[in-house]
């Protein structure tokens, strides 16, 4: 009888904590003070690229602009990265002097100026709340010559402290009466290893094809390092370095496999002061090992801008350009600009 009443005064009291846990996580408790002296009370959900997330019960889910935030306090545990590179993990509370922000833990604490913060993560955020995308669609239609171009890009990405994955995907098809269709598209899986000291190892896997310059298909595998060049709460520049192994099917001729040196550079602009503007731009070099005086070039730019909440409108251009294309005779630039609708989750 006394084990029974043990096992059902015990049953009641992890009930009794699950509810009461339940219940304070649904109060949102965390508080932003903005510089004209506005307090917002909700939930703070994630710090990125300048872009402050808070749901609240009035306004829902509302973005502040980090520049405007003066003050954080947030009870929960939360990954915060400086624009070093360099990770901290705790609770969010005002610093002392009321000008930076404290993290603190357990163990220690440590003060950051808000403009050295770069993210901020909350550490047991569900699978889905890690994960990040767009998806733009973009058409054009020229009746002189009736050409039409379609062109589909997506990305998710996926981070946790010491990692995070991206998936891309980008297509652009060219129709044109009495001449052959091209198709231009390519696959990319991204794996990064981060590191407290703004480096990472990089490791990515692509499948391409592109008929204008000559390949059916080329599928690559690259290994790397890279880190940040310059960093503040609008931009972003990364450099890097590595080797990558292709397998190359021509369009004529005979399957080749190649080593190349690769180094590429991305640069990132964020402002969300209305309307939101966000500039991304990439250009990657490679250098043939195996095929001395080969050289490639793969390049990007694409600005965006937000029409409605999570929908943009923008533009893309893309440059490719192969000395020595894998068919003879094919064409050594392709080049492409496109006018888009996107979606941002």
């Amino acid at each position: 009888m006394g084990s029974r009443c043990a096992r059902m005064a015990l049953a009641v009291i992890v009930m009794t904590v699950g509810l009461c846990r339940d219940a304070l996580a649904a109060v949102k408790v965390d508080v932003i003070v903005l510089e004209n002296g506005t307090r917002v009370v909700g939930e703070l959900r994630s710090m990125s690229r300048g872009r402050l997330e808070l749901k609240t019960d009035d306004m829902g889910t509302v973005q502040i602009e980090w520049g405007n935030v003066v003050q954080v306090t947030a009870p929960e545990y939360f990954e915060v990265e400086d624009m070093h590179g360099r990770l901290h993990f705790g609770s969010l509370t005002p610093s002392p002097d009321g000008k930076g922000l404290l993290v603190a833990n357990l163990r220690d604490g440590q003060v950051l100026p808000l403009a050295q913060v770069a993210r901020i993560q909350l550490v047991e955020a569900k699978f889905w709340a890690r994960i990040s995308g767009s998806l733009d669609v973009g058409a054009s239609y020229t009746s002189a010559s009736e050409l039409l171009q379609l062109d589909l890009d997506g990305s998710v990405r996926f981070r946790r402290p010491k990692f995070e994955f991206t998936a891309d995907a980008d297509a652009v098809l060219t129709r044109q009466p009495e001449v052959d269709d091209t198709r231009r598209g390519a696959l990319t899986f991204s794996y990064r290893r981060l590191f407290s000291n703004a480096q990472r190892l990089v490791a990515q896997g692509a499948i391409e094809q592109n008929r204008e310059l000559g390949y059916e298909w080329r599928s690559s595998v690259t290994g790397g390092w890279a880190r940040y060049l310059a960093r503040n709460t609008r931009n972003e520049l990364v450099g890097g370095a590595g080797l990558t192994l292709n397998h190359e099917v021509p369009v004529e001729g005979e399957e080749t496999t190649n080593v190349e040196a690769a180094v590429g550079f991305s640069y990132a602009n964020f402002a969300y002061d209305f309307p939101n503007t966000d500039i991304q731009m990439g250009v990657t070099a490679f250098i043939g090992l195996n095929q001395w005086g080969r050289f490639r070039l793969e390049s990007s730019a694409k600005l965006s801008r937000e029409v409605l909440k999570d929908f943009y409108l923008g533009i893309k251009g893309y440059e490719s350009y192969d000395s020595q294309p894998a068919t003879l005779g094919a064409q050594k630039n392709d080049w492409g600009l496109t006018a888009s609708v996107g979606w941002r989750f």
